[in-house]
Formats: C-alpha cells, sequence, structure tokens
C-alpha cells in the first residue's frame, strides 16, 4: 500500500479544521443537553408570552380593558424567565469558552493555515458556488 505524503502546512491545516470541529460539536451536544434540561422552562415562557400576545389582541380587537391581567401576566413571564435563566446559567458557562475559541479559530488561526497551506491570502466571496448551490435546492417529493 502506497502512503501519500503531504506538506507539512496542510497536515497542519487539517488538524487545526478538526481541532475546531471537534469544539463545534462539544458547543451542539451542551446546547441539546440545554434544551433537554429545559423544556418546561421554555415551554413556560413561551406559553405566557402567547397569553400575553392574545390579551394584547383582545384589547386591539375589542377595546376591552386588559391592563390588569398583562400586568400579571408580565409579572408571571418575569419569573418564567428568571427560572429559565437559573437552570441554562450552568450550560451557558460551559459554551462561552467554546465560543470564544471557535471565534478565535474562524478569524485568526483557521485563515492563517489557509494561507500557509495555499500560499494565497484568503478573498471575500459573494456568490455561492454552483455545487452548493445546487446541494441546497430542494429535492423533489416523490409522488405516492
Amino acid at each position: 500500500m502506497a502512503q501519500v505524503v503531504i506538506p507539512a502546512e496542510v497536515g497542519q491545516l487539517v488538524n487545526v479544521v478538526a481541532e475546531r470541529w471537534g469544539y463545534y460539536l462539544g458547543k451542539r451536544t451542551i446546547q441539546s443537553e440545554l434544551m433537554k434540561a429545559t423544556t418546561i422552562e421554555r415551554a413556560k415562557v413561551r406559553a405566557v408570552g402567547q397569553m400575553i400576545s392574545a390579551k394584547m389582541n383582545e384589547y386591539l380587537n375589542s377595546g376591552t380593558d386588559v391592563r390588569q391581567e398583562v400586568a400579571e401576566l408580565q409579572s408571571q413571564l418575569a419569573e418564567a424567565r428568571t427560572t429559565f435563566k437559573a437552570k441554562a446559567t450552568p450550560f451557558y458557562e460551559k459554551i462561552k469558552p467554546l465560543n470564544k475559541v471557535l471565534t478565535f479559530l474562524d478569524k485568526t488561526v483557521i485563515p492563517q493555515a489557509i494561507e500557509q497551506a495555499t500560499h494565497e491570502k484568503l478573498t471575500p466571496r459573494f456568490q455561492v458556488s454552483d455545487y452548493v448551490l445546487k446541494a441546497l435546492a430542494p429535492k423533489p417529493r416523490k409522488k405516492k
């Protein structure tokens, strides 16, 4: 079996991109845990917000005085948000350093590694490549 030798710069680029994806996957895993752990709290915040919206619509559509109900619901919403924030904080503390690392790698390390491997400076792109457009295009649905 023949062994392929790649330049050190290319190997370094591959390693740093792999490291970046490791941090990204770690972040996504923590976010998933956050969503599972706060399902009830997020549902409560959403439900109270919808009740406030319904009361405001009632006021706008029929002129009914809903100030007292909205004030009570706003206090419930503040309480629900506080509960959610308390439960979510440990997850956000784990995510925070990963976000900093991802930003540093994306803005500094990876562009430098690409430049070292290709000997060309990165330039902004404003047109999406055809192969990407094709991959993102909606697939036709099969008729049953």
